[in-house]
This record gives structure tokens, C-alpha cells and sequence, in this order.
């Protein structure tokens, strides 16, 4: 087994040896002097805006310039970082018009975002990600924080990107730092902060097709020697990118539109060098239709447009607020604390069963998910060592939650009937409550200048309470609790000062919960933790006085008790269950190159694949659907319905064995190139650049049915070009997304409640804007 891991991670990172060759022929006293700038505020941004690992914003000159990332909670520079760690600037989400998680896919490998029933986000890095989206306290496998401050309900995935002065996504298990849901990776979204002594701002307006409006205002104001705050504000909306054209008394409702607006504040104190205290505060809230989802048995012409009866909604929002403590403690040592709030509400409706049949309607007229959250964090860091880095810290989570769902059909075909005649396919008024805790270290020691070894270890603890309150009848309050060791061990040895190998093995950690299921055959109550082991070779490279840089990673994953949302044979009485085995490998490549001054180049690319091992039998909700609907025609509809125990036993004899099936999510092969030239016209300077984004072909679901699951390949084209006038605070720049109007499949959703029916959601249409932007 080591030897064919072995094989393969060579194999993975073959172009290392590229590297390492190139390495051996330079230098080794070039850039000896290995400077690391720790940057926050402003000065980040400059860092993070002009040189994202993905993408360039100002002139191409010179080399390439070093990356400030935290990555693991410590600011160090991205090619001395130990890990596959992509980061991303402020000002680059903006070139690229991205203003959610959502629109990351594509400019990192590794990273899949697909949409789920509409209102929901699935994260997936190298495999890893959210294949039980329908139950609530469950977790993500990847993990999401806004400034290190973790994020406890998934959909707050939806809000907008807000004054953001980079995205840092790291890749592979994060369980030392950032702890549970962390198995796949984790997101880091950082915000630009407030500068003393400096009074700055910008403005930027934006106009284009589908009647795209956007508008961001941000400000920044010294009030004192020791006190300066930080505000920002952005609106954004558009039309519809699609319609039902069946809506009684609608001529074309239109769905995908945007409707939003978030805001930020934040106040700075550093009344000493030693001590600075930070309070920030963000909203967010949108208030829009449903999601365009077309069922696959929709003949409407247009796949932009469906025929389905109900005018879907959706209306979400945010907040938070944290604050930071930071004391530095002599000369060695900082302590920090981090406590947060959070709250989200989000209501939403929808067409459940995707059409307009007069003769049945699913019509889901209430979901409902509201949670609030306290967090604290506490940690302890060396400072000013130059052999031995540490870190030691703690962690507590509270949140309470609540998933309130009431699903209307026709009497006849209703679950229960309410006294006034309304038609109850499913409902559901169940609060729950997650606590977490937690203590960890993590510690770097330099044997030497060119070797380090690293370490790091966490105890995790999770409890999840539920009091479910389905079909209006209590279910008996339950009850889980689990328990974890993660952590990482790994070497980085310097071949040269600007070349740089590392091996690392890690684990995540995904935390057990619920199902609020009841009488079933398989499907238990509760569900098991899920672990990932992760074995990773890497090596990152700078060549031809900082010209060129190739980051390559090659990884090995052993997945353990894959959680998934699971049918059993007794109706409605599916839930989350354990698929006991995987194993994943794939490699990563990221490079940049300035060929010449003007030109530079960024390029990505991935390649994965994963399969279960094992036997397992698991069934397919649709087959399920359709053996029940088939075997009690045969039988002559008989009064039990589908809980006749013929009909259980066809159920459960339709089960299939999923041992060998690919892994969700994880296209075999995803690449991206954007080339950026800038030269000097009219007194300005013009700046022009492309992206040409692959995703290739993945299966949805685990269960592999070609029509139900597969998710096609799809090639991407962007542009944007901007005009900067010398010593003027103003520019003007026009962007293009999807320039060939691209009709890509995002993802496929196969309900496996409710309804049974399968959509499709697409990629954007072609968006064409106008921006002009102020600085002062």
C-alpha cells in the first residue's frame, strides 16, 4: 500500500523534479537574505492587491512581489508557508466581479463551489465537502472564517465579499488551528482594516446588462494619535437571468435576480506599541426571488426559462461582531483574543416539484433557518524567534439554531390533512443546539537554516442537542456527542532560498450529529464523526531573479466514515449515514511568470480522483421513488400505501453496493490561465487581461446515475480592461464574464425528500459592466 502512495505522489509531483533541476543551476547565494514584511491594513493591501498568487492588478514590472498570508494564524510569506495556500486580493475580486465564494470556482485548484436546491453553497477541495446539505447540524468540510472568526451556519456562505483586502484558501486538512470542518481545508475571507494617521477612501460605481448596478463606498478616518475607524458600504443588484413563464398572474417571473446590500465598520485603538484592541461589525442582507433550478422533464424552450406554478422567494440576513485583544508579552510572546457574535435569518420558498401540473403541486411555503452564535478563541504565540516558532490556544462555540419547514401538496397526496383542508407533505419545527471546545499547539522548530520540522496537535469536542418537531408531534429530545485528536507532522527543507520542499501528514475532523428520523430499517438517529488522514508532498519555487514561480503539491488521503445523505426503505425515514471508506490522491499546480515588462501570467491546474472501498449498500432516492410508485401499482394499491412491507422489501432489494464509486464533486481535471499585459498610452496606463477557466466533468452524488448526476465539463471566458491616468485618483474599467455566453452546468440537485425531482442550475449568462472607481 505505501509503495503504490508512493508511486503516485511522485508521479503527482513530477514537475518538482522540473523545479528542483532549475533550482541546482541557481544561485544559492542569490536573495539570501530572506525579508519577510509583516503587512496589516493598508499595507497588506498593497501587498495582496498588485500580486495575487491568482491574478495581477497594477503594472508588470520588475519581479514578482512577495504575498503576506496568516495561513495557519501567523503572517508569513506565501512561498515560505509550508502548505498549498492560494491567495487572492481585493482588488482582483473586484477586476473578476467576484462578489461571493460562489464566484471563486474556477481561480483555484483544487476548489469546487456548487449551488444546492438554490439557496445553498457546497464547498468541496480535493473531494472533500457537504454531501448532507439538507440537514441541518450537520457540518461543511471545509471551513469558512471572516478574519479567523469561524463561521457556524452554512449559509452564511451567501452574503457578500465586504471591503475584503484578500481570500486565502488553504487547501488539505486544517484540523491543528482551525479544527472541526476543517477535514477538506479552509477559507479565510481578511478585511481591510483601519490605519491610524491616515485619511483615505474610495468610491466605485458600476453599470451594465440585465440593468447590473453596483455601488461600494469605503473611508477611512484618523481620529486620534491612538484611534482611527474604518466604514465601508456596497449595494448590489441586477435582473433576472431567468424566468418562469407559468406563475398565475405573472407573465414572466423572474428568478436569479440580486437584491442586496452589506456594510461594515470597524475602530482601532493602540494607545501603546504592545496593546491594540479591534471592533468590527458586518451586515448583510438580501431580499430577492428563488433560483432559477430547471427540472430535467421541463420542456420549456430556453434553458434560462421553466414553466413552474409558484413565485419562489428568498430573503437572508446577516451579522456579526467581533473583537480582537492583542498585548504583545516582552519580547517573545503575544496572547490574543478573539470574541464574536453571530446571527442569520433566512426565509425562503420555492417550487418543489420544479413544474406547472395542474393535477399536483410541492410547494415548500416556509423554510426557515435562524442561528446565533458566541465564539471565543484565546491564544498565546512566540514572537521574535527565529529557531523555535509556537503556538498554543483554546476554543468554545455556543450556537442555537432552529430549521422551521412547512411543504404544501394536494389532500390526496399529503402525509396529513390540517382541519381547513391543506394538504401537509412535510413538516418540521426543530431547534438545536451545537457546543463546541477545544485546545491546541502547534510548534515550528529550525534545525538549521535550510531544515525545520513541524508539529502541531488538537483536541476537539463537539455535543449536539435536538428537540425535532415533525408532522406536528414531538420526537423524543436527542443527543451526540464526539471527540477527536487532530493535527500535522511534517518537515520543509530549503534547497535554496528560494526553493523550498516540504512532506506533511495531517488529519481533519468532522463532528458526529443527528437525523431526525423514525421506525427506519438503516438509516440510524445519529450518524458517525468523519476523519480524513492526509499525506501531502510539496514544493514551492522562484526562478530567473524572481520571474517565474511554480508551486506544485501532490496528496494522498485515507477517508473515513464519508457522511451522506442516505434513503432507507421505510418512507421518510432517510437521514445521514457513514459510508465506512475512501481514498483520494490528486496533484495542484499554480504558476506565475513576467515573460517581459508589460506581460504577466498566471496559471492553475488539478487533477483528482477519488472512489469509495469497500461494500456498502446504499439506495439511490429516485430509484427508491420509482420502486415504491411501480411495485403498488403491481399490487393493486394496497391501503398500508407505501409502507405495505411488500413494498419496503422491493425497496430494500433495489439497494445497490457503492464500492468503487467515485467520490463526489471532485472533477478529474480543472485549469485556468490569465494572461495580463499593461503598457503605457495617453497619459495612462491601459491594463488588459483574460482568464480562460476549465471545469471538468464530475458526478453530483455518490450514486453515479448518468442523467441524475453527471455534471458536464464546461471552458469559461473573461476580459477586462482598464484605463489609469497618471497622477489622477480615478479609473475606468470595463469587465466582460462568460464572453461567449456560456450556457454551463453548475450543478444537479436530486432532492432526496420531498418532491424526488432533479434540476439543474446554471453558470451565469454573459454580464458586460462599466466601472469607474475613486481613490483619495
Amino acid at each position: 500500500m505505501l509503495l503504490s502512495v508512493s508511486r503516485r505522489l511522485l508521479l503527482a509531483a513530477s514537475p518538482m523534479a522540473l523545479a528542483l533541476a532549475a533550482a541546482s543551476a541557481q544561485d544559492a547565494a542569490t536573495n539570501a537574505a530572506e525579508a519577510v514584511g509583516v503587512a496589516s491594513g493598508e499595507e497588506a493591501a498593497r501587498n495582496t492587491d498588485g500580486a495575487s498568487q491568482s491574478g495581477a492588478a497594477g503594472p508588470v514590472t520588475g519581479e514578482i512581489p512577495d504575498i503576506i498570508v496568516t495561513g495557519e494564524k501567523r503572517e508569513t510569506r506565501l512561498q515560505s508557508a509550508p502548505l498549498a495556500i492560494t491567495a487572492i486580493g481585493g482588488e482582483v475580486l473586484q477586476q473578476r466581479n467576484l462578489n461571493q465564494l460562489n464566484d471563486l470556482n474556477g481561480y483555484v485548484p483544487g476548489l469546487t463551489i456548487a449551488k444546492s436546491e438554490g439557496a445553498e453553497r457546497v464547498i468541496t477541495i480535493r473531494g472533500i465537502g457537504y454531501e448532507t446539505a439538507q440537514n441541518p447540524n450537520s457540518q461543511p468540510g471545509v471551513a469558512f472564517h471572516i478574519d479567523g472568526v469561524y463561521i457556524a451556519h452554512v449559509i452564511a456562505l451567501n452574503q457578500d465579499l465586504l471591503d475584503v483586502d484578500r481570500i486565502e484558501v488553504l487547501r488539505g486538512p486544517q484540523g491543528t488551528v482551525f479544527g472541526e470542518t476543517a477535514t477538506g481545508g479552509a477559507i479565510n475571507v481578511i478585511t481591510k482594516k483601519p490605519v491610524i494617521g491616515l485619511a483615505s477612501g474610495n468610491a466605485a460605481v458600476s453599470y451594465g446588462n440585465y440593468n447590473y448596478v453596483k455601488g461600494v463606498a469605503a473611508v477611512n478616518i484618523p481620529v486620534s494619535e491612538t484611534v482611527a475607524i474604518r466604514g465601508a458600504v456596497q449595494y448590489l443588484s441586477h435582473d433576472g437571468y431567468g424566468a418562469s413563464v407559468a406563475v398565475p398572474g405573472y407573465r414572466r417571473y423572474a428568478l436569479d435576480d440580486a437584491n442586496q446590500v452589506g456594510y461594515r465598520g470597524a475602530i482601532l485603538w493602540k494607545p501603546n506599541d504592545t496593546f491594540t484592541a479591534l471592533l468590527e461589525a458586518q451586515g448583510f442582507g438580501a431580499d430577492r426571488a428563488a433560483a432559477l433550478q430547471k427540472d430535467i422533464t421541463d420542456r420549456t424552450p430556453g434553458k434560462r426559462r421553466v414553466a413552474q406554478d409558484f413565485p419562489g422567494d428568498y430573503k437572508l440576513n446577516t451579522k456579526m461582531a467581533y473583537l480582537t485583544l492583542t498585548q504583545e508579552l516582552g519580547e517573545h510572546a503575544v496572547a490574543k483574543s478573539v470574541t464574536a457574535f453571530q446571527y442569520l435569518n433566512k426565509r425562503q420558498s420555492s417550487d418543489n416539484d420544479r413544474l406547472a401540473n395542474p393535477g399536483y403541486f410541492d410547494h415548500i411555503t416556509i423554510w426557515q433557518d435562524r442561528s446565533k452564535t458566541w465564539t471565543q478563541e484565546v491564544s498565546l504565540s512566540s514572537l521574535n524567534s527565529p529557531r523555535f516558532d509556537w503556538t498554543l490556544g483554546g476554543f468554545y462555540l455556543r450556537q442555537r439554531a432552529l430549521q422551521n419547514i412547512f411543504e404544501e401538496t394536494n389532500p390526496y397526496a399529503a402525509a396529513s390533512v390540517l382541519p381547513n383542508g391543506t394538504g401537509v407533505k412535510f413538516q418540521t419545527d426543530s431547534p438545536f443546539q451545537h457546543t463546541g471546545a477545544a485546545a491546541y499547539g502547534n510548534t515550528t522548530f529550525r534545525l538549521t537554516d535550510s531544515l525545520a520540522l513541524l508539529a502541531g496537535a488538537r483536541y476537539n469536542y463537539d455535543k449536539i442537542t435536538a428537540q425535532p418537531y415533525q408532522y406536528f408531534t414531538l420526537i423524543p429530545p436527542r443527543k451526540r456527542s464526539s471527540r477527536e485528536v487532530t493535527g500535522k507532522v511534517g518537515a520543509e527543507f530549503k534547497v535554496t532560498p528560494e526553493n523550498l520542499l516540504y512532506l506533511t501528514g495531517s488529519r481533519g475532523y468532522k463532528p458526529t450529529g443527528l437525523t431526525f428520523n423514525v421506525g427506519s430499517l438503516f438509516v440510524p438517529t445519529s450518524f458517525k464523526k468523519e476523519t480524513v488522514n492526509a499525506l501531502e508532498i510539496g514544493s514551492k519555487n522562484q526562478f530567473f531573479d524572481r520571474k517565474l514561480r511554480v508551486n506544485v503539491a501532490g496528496y494522498y488521503y485515507w477517508y473515513k466514515n464519508f457522511q451522506f445523505t442516505a434513503e432507507d426503505p421505510v418512507p421518510f425515514a432517510g437521514g445521514t449515514d457513514n459510508i465506512p471508506e475512501a481514498r483520494i490522491y490528486g496533484a495542484e499546480v499554480e504558476l506565475t511568470a513576467l515573460p517581459f515588462d508589460g506581460l504577466r501570467v498566471d496559471a492553475t491546474g488539478s487533477y483528482g480522483r477519488g472512489r469509495f472501498r469497500g461494500d456498502f449498500f446504499a439506495i439511490d432516492a429516485q430509484t427508491a421513488a420509482q420502486v415504491r410508485n411501480q411495485t403498488y401499482a403491481q399490487l393493486g394499491f394496497p391501503a398500508a400505501y407505501f409502507y405495505d412491507p411488500r413494498i419496503i422489501s422491493a425497496v430494500t432489494a433495489a439497494r445497490q453496493n457503492v464500492n468503487g464509486n467515485r467520490v463526489p464533486k471532485l472533477p478529474t481535471w480543472q485549469a485556468q490561465v490569465s494572461p495580463s499585459y499593461s503598457w503605457t498610452m495617453a497619459g495612462g496606463r491601459v491594463t488588459l487581461r483574460g482568464d480562460m477557466i476549465y471545469r471538468g466533468a464530475f458526478n453530483y452524488r455518490l450514486f453515479a446515475v448518468a442523467a441524475l448526476d453527471r455534471v458536464p465539463a464546461y471552458t469559461q471566458f473573461n476580459a477586462y480592461v482598464a484605463y489609469q491616468p497618471d497622477n489622477r485618483p480615478w479609473q475606468v474599467s470595463v469587465s466582460a464574464m462568460n464572453v461567449t455566453n456560456k450556457t454551463g452546468i453548475n450543478s444537479r440537485f436530486s432532492d432526496p425528500y420531498g418532491s424526488g425531482t432533479t434540476s439543474v442550475e446554471y453558470i451565469d449568462p454573459r454580464q458586460v459592466f462599466a466601472t469607474v472607481n475613486f481613490r483619495w
